[in-house]
């Protein structure tokens, strides 16, 4: 359980587009964003990461970046 709520959506105009991102990479917008969008900046910066980082037209097959991002979730005991 986190010490700040998550902020509805619609909390903070301005950050549909980033929301976004989220929904079409996740399907989803995590509770972190949610969380973060007292800080409207910090989500649009990343966003704006997550989106280089999941670029399709990336060197590094998308698939293999979600591996990664499985073992290293897996290691550090995250249940995400």
């Amino acid at each position: 359980m986190s010490r700040l709520d998550a902020l509805p959506l619609a909390a903070t105009p301005g950050l549909e587009e980033s929301f976004e991102r989220y929904r079409r990479s996740l399907g989803f917008v995590p509770n972190s964003v949610l969380i973060m969008q007292r800080k409207p900046k910090l989500v649009t910066a990343l966003s704006q990461l997550a989106a280089a980082v999941w670029d399709p037209e990336s060197e590094v097959a998308v698939g293999f970046k979600r591996l990664l991002a499985h073992v290293a979730s897996k290691a550090h005991g995250c249940q995400y």
